[in-house]
């Protein structure tokens, strides 16, 4: 698909993880994939709606190092996250990996994202899932549009399914 000049083009290719794909100008290639991801919900009747936002490097040309800083990075994973949540009905759910001891950095540059991004669109709840034993919080972010009317059940539902987790 063809964007605006502020961000990469990126492409569609569906599938059972709604999964998009875009490479950097440096070369780096990204899918954005959303995950059905209803088992982290307590109601059934709402599985359907949740996704879990799942950003992944997939082509790396620096190899062992991370790709350089890109300015068009942030602006395409929020066009295409907006492009996914056009069904209102859609929630994301983004949880912050910490399989690197990252997750805060990452839910900080998520939640920067989410400021610059959402234009009064869209609502974000972050929900704490706990600590782990040296005392790093782990978080979730629950992202919908503004016009969703299931946010209010998703979101108890959510808090029950971490209630009997704990």
């Amino acid at each position: 698909m063809e964007h605006a000049s502020l961000s990469y083009d990126y492409d569609f290719l569906g599938g059972e993880q709604h999964v998009y794909t875009f490479k950097t100008q440096s070369g780096a290639g990204y899918e954005i994939k959303f995950k059905p991801s209803g088992y982290l919900i307590s109601d059934a009747d709402l599985e359907e709606y949740i996704y879990e936002l799942v950003i992944a490097l997939s082509i790396n040309p620096f190899e062992p190092a991370l790709p350089p800083a890109d300015g068009l990075l942030a602006p395409t994973i929020a066009q295409i996250v907006a492009d996914f949540l056009t069904s209102h009905e859609r929630v994301v759910v983004y949880i912050c990996d910490d399989s690197d001891s990252r997750a805060d950095a990452r839910r900080k540059l998520f939640d920067g994202w989410f400021r610059r991004f959402s234009k009064k669109r869209y609502v974000k709840i972050e929900l704490s899932l706990g600590q782990d034993e040296t005392g790093q919080d782990f978080t979730a972010e629950l992202v919908a549009r503004f016009d969703n009317i299931l946010v209010p059940r998703i979101y108890e539902s959510f808090l029950k399914a971490i209630s009997a987790a704990k």
